[in-house]
């Protein structure tokens, strides 16, 4: 089986690979644009590959929309006999998108659902782990704490490592979109007291969601988060002092 993962050096893309040693990967990273690059033939593809980034969404949409929306597209008109495994966001539920990148993840799970007959969609809660850019292991590495707006967003988490294991998992998965939902359901002030640091607060930014949709159910067939956000946490600042 031939396997083509885009956005292979990314955050997720890179804790992937290993478990993929055949797979061929696309990253602009590597001089390998999705937009004008040449496309290996394959009977899976695991898109990853976005320009992330809600407030630089907010900064220059055009940039955000040409990269994850056209790029998304030319994947599925390229690929229309292969089985087409997207990486979304649990943020496309909101009843309000509140972000240009949001915005584009709505947009590319429609032309998905529109353009292609054989596809997995999996909507991902906030994926923290070493290298990401969750606020959890931004502030792992900071001094003192930057909270914007009043800390009482609530968001879903989960642990890159279970997030591959539904990535893998899925490849069996028949069609369909797929919440990866956990129980891990924390407001961004208690991640803030759980790091036990000097913090301050400043007003909300654009785009950033204020209110969000805080249940993210587990709509998977065979799929469970295993590690607990304030494990991570706590093991992380012991093994740092």
């Amino acid at each position: 089986m031939k396997i083509v993962v885009t956005g292979h050096l990314g955050f997720i893309g890179s804790y992937l690979m290993p478990h993929l040693p055949d797979a061929v990967g696309l990253d602009i990273k590597a001089g390998k644009d999705i937009l004008d690059c040449a496309l290996p033939e394959a009977d899976v593809v695991i898109h990853l590959a976005a320009q992330p980034g809600v407030i630089s969404s907010v900064e220059d949409p055009y940039s955000n929309a040409k990269a994850n929306i056209l790029g998304t597209i030319r994947l599925l008109q390229h690929y229309k006999d292969a089985k087409f495994i997207f990486a979304s966001s649990g943020g496309t539920i909101q009843e309000t998108i509140e972000s240009p990148y949001g915005l584009s993840k709505f947009c590319c799970e429609e032309y998905i659902k529109l353009l292609h007959d054989n596809y997995v969609i999996l909507r991902f809660p906030n994926v923290y782990g070493n290298g990401s850019r969750s606020v959890v292991d931004k502030w792992l590495g900071e001094e003192q704490l930057t909270v914007y707006g009043d800390g009482d967003t609530y968001r879903i988490y989960a642990h890159v490592s279970d997030v591959i294991k539904a990535v893998l998992k899925s490849l069996g998965w028949p069609k369909g979109t797929y919440k990866l939902g956990t129980d891990q359901r924390y407001s961004v002030l208690e991640i803030a007291m759980a790091m036990n640091k000097p913090r301050h607060h400043e007003g909300a930014r654009k785009g950033e969601i204020t209110h969000p949709n805080s249940q993210l159910p587990n709509e998977t067939p065979n799929w469970k988060a295993e590690i607990e956000l304030m494990d991570y946490i706590n093991d992380k600042r012991r093994n740092s002092q």
